[in-house]
């Protein structure tokens, strides 16, 4: 029998939501000039969603190794 988790217990899940946030801020003009300014805070919105992505991507191996051994 396979165990299962919730949905908010995986770390696929979490690394998405993370990724999307991070895109939709940028789309809408998050306005993060208290913390820095034009192009770096761009370069970082774009940087935690591509690295969320990639994240996601590897757990997303990992949990398939799990269920195949």
């Amino acid at each position: 029998m396979f165990d299962t988790k919730t949905i908010l217990a995986s770390r696929t899940v979490w690394a998405n939501l993370i990724g999307l946030a991070a895109l939709v801020l940028g789309l809408f003009g998050f306005d993060g000039s208290a913390l820095a300014t034009g192009a770096f805070e761009e370069a970082l919105v774009q940087l935690v969603a591509a690295a969320s992505f990639v994240a996601s991507t590897i757990f997303r191996i990992l949990a398939t190794k799990q269920i195949l051994n």
